[in-house]
């Protein structure tokens, strides 16, 4: 089991540059924020599907700076991850 992205279609101009790379933390601290108020605000929906659009930013952002990169595929590298995770005693479902 796992989450379904899909196909994720990146900005017309990416860069590999410190403001694209930044642009992923920003994001990430956007979902914990998300997250605090999910959390403080008795789990409701509507905090909720705030926290899940907050998690998509943060797929954009980085698949924007993958596409900087040149990846198209990441397949092979979320197979290496999970070798990884394995490793360190991280079970999947």
């Amino acid at each position: 089991m796992g989450v379904i992205v899909g196909t994720v279609p990146v900005f017309a101009s990416t860069e590999a540059d410190k403001a694209q790379a930044m642009k992923v933390v920003e994001e990430a601290a956007e979902v914990f924020g998300a997250w605090q108020t999910w959390v403080d605000g008795g789990w409701c929906a509507g905090d909720r599907r705030a926290l899940i659009g907050e998690c998509a930013d943060v797929i954009q952002a980085t698949c924007n700076l993958l596409d900087a990169l040149g990846v198209v595929d990441m397949e092979q590298h979320m197979e290496e991850c999970r070798a990884r995770n394995e490793a360190r005693g991280r079970e999947y479902r």
